[in-house]
């Protein structure tokens, strides 16, 4: 017998424009769903910023002066911080621009560390404040004139104005007479290093570059101009100072310039500039 073959019947095929229109409600359908998926988005984009803007305007607010904490070290009372900060109440925990309110501390109160914290519940504005003790009584020229001030352990001025706000502070007996910018780092040095022995009671940086000091044991003391002979300098100072004082008349001085050839001199007379 012969083998028949039996065709399947052939699949009807599907009109090209039902599969042109299959394809574009495909793509209608992903624009619809990108469209909502972006408004849902831009929506919640939306509140959030609402919320935000509503927190730092309504929220998180500091009222009253009670809510500026200051911890237990500081020198300063609330009254004191509040009006060297500049703060105006109600104002916005968040909105408070901490490098502006540091630096206005800085500026008004004789501090050397200034830490601000946000504590949002119950909001609250931290503060601690670390005082620049003043060291010594100093002296400037200015183009106004002489101005009197303190120096820091650094070095560092200290106005009146800043000084007097730190109240029950006891007034330094050392001077420091000629102070500029520059004289900073060698003051901090000299605080260090100076023999007790010697028993100084005053620094002068003189127009003409050089140092004077005087010594309750050894008188007026010249040290002559800065530079790296300094340390040598400090150490024979503090050899004389724990010998037996020098017999030396009013008018001398001891002259530490070379401190390889210490030697008593003639005290010049001070120039009006000084």
């Amino acid at each position: 017998m012969r083998a028949v073959s039996v065709r399947s019947p052939a699949r009807p095929q599907r009109p090209a424009s039902a599969e042109l229109q299959r394809r574009r409600d495909l793509r209608r359908r992903k624009r619809v769903h990108f469209a909502a998926q972006l408004w849902s988005l831009l929506l919640l984009l939306s509140a959030s910023a609402g919320l935000g803007w509503l927190l730092l305007r309504h929220g998180w607010l500091l009222r009253t002066p009670e809510q500026v904490q200051l911890t237990s070290r500081s020198p300063f009372n609330r009254e004191q911080v509040i009006s060297a900060a500049g703060l105006r109440f109600p104002v916005a925990l968040l909105s408070l621009d901490g490098a502006s309110l540091q630096q206005r501390l800085g500026a008004k109160l004789p501090v050397e560390d200034i830490r601000l914290q946000r504590q949002l519940w119950p909001p609250q504005l931290l503060i601690d404040l670390r005082l620049r003790q003043a060291v010594a009584r100093a002296q400037r020229h200015t183009p106004q004139g002489r101005e009197t001030g303190y120096v820091d352990r650094t070095g560092a001025w200290i106005s009146r104005a800043q000084q007097q706000q730190a109240r029950g502070e006891a007034v330094p007996a050392l001077r420091v007479l000629g102070w500029q910018p520059r004289h900073a780092g060698t003051i901090a040095l000299l605080l260090r290093e100076l023999p007790p022995a010697a028993a100084i009671s005053q620094m002068e940086f003189r127009r003409n570059g050089e140092l004077w000091m005087q010594s309750r044991a050894l008188g007026p003391v010249r040290f002559g101009s800065l530079d790296q002979r300094l340390p040598r300098q400090l150490e024979v100072l503090s050899h004389l100072a724990e010998q037996q004082p020098l017999a030396q008349e009013p008018t001398q001085a001891l002259d530490l310039s070379d401190p390889e050839r210490p030697e008593l001199m003639l005290v010049p007379p001070k120039s009006s500039e000084n």
